[in-house]
């Protein structure tokens, strides 16, 4: 991907991620803000980040985004495509907000917007899917507002904290090309 990539909404911009953001990424990733509407609870690390992006990211195998404030020019959180399924024409999306107080406005559903317009107008894909525990609501939202669709409720699908969760399954798909 272009290192000079900028993808343009109303609120945001994203921007790949290099290895000059593990540290922010690493430090929103392990809030207590964040950590809680995720499904894997162990912390990151800097190191295990650099080596994320130098062997997923930048190889392609993985694209990643820095989710910015247009007014504030700040860094606020990220976006990513895994999963990546050429032969299906399928990946998986996910995002973080990490500065809390950049959460509600938009911003995640135009990050969601944003970030699977990209894989379905650029990347070839034909969906992409994304899992959201149920009891995170705002994310819900913010990929319903973005475009996506609720595809099913799965019941106890995940054990979080030792336990069960219900996660939604949201797609959004390119019908025509």
């Amino acid at each position: 991907m272009d290192a000079s990539l900028k993808i343009e909404g109303e609120k945001i911009f994203l921007t790949p991620m290099s290895l000059e953001d593990a540290e922010d990424f690493v430090r929103w990733r392990n809030s207590d803000f964040v950590m809680q509407r995720f499904f894997i609870k162990e912390p990151f690390t800097v190191e295990g980040q650099i080596k994320w992006i130098t062997n997923k990211v930048l190889t392609g195998e993985v694209v990643q985004f820095v989710a910015w404030d247009k007014a504030d020019n700040v860094k606020i959180g990220s976006t990513y495509l895994i999963n990546i399924d050429k032969t299906n024409k399928k990946c998986e999306y996910g995002m973080l907000i990490g500065e809390e107080k950049y959460a509600g406005g938009g911003r995640g559903t135009e990050m969601a917007r944003l970030t699977s317009d990209y894989a379905l107008q650029h990347m070839d894909m034909h969906k992409v899917y994304c899992r959201i525990m149920a009891d995170n609501p705002a994310s819900v939202r913010a990929c319903e507002k973005g475009g996506f669709e609720k595809e099913g409720l799965f019941k106890a699908d995940e054990w979080v904290d030792g336990q069960p969760k219900d996660v939604y399954f949201l797609g959004k798909f390119e019908y025509e090309k």
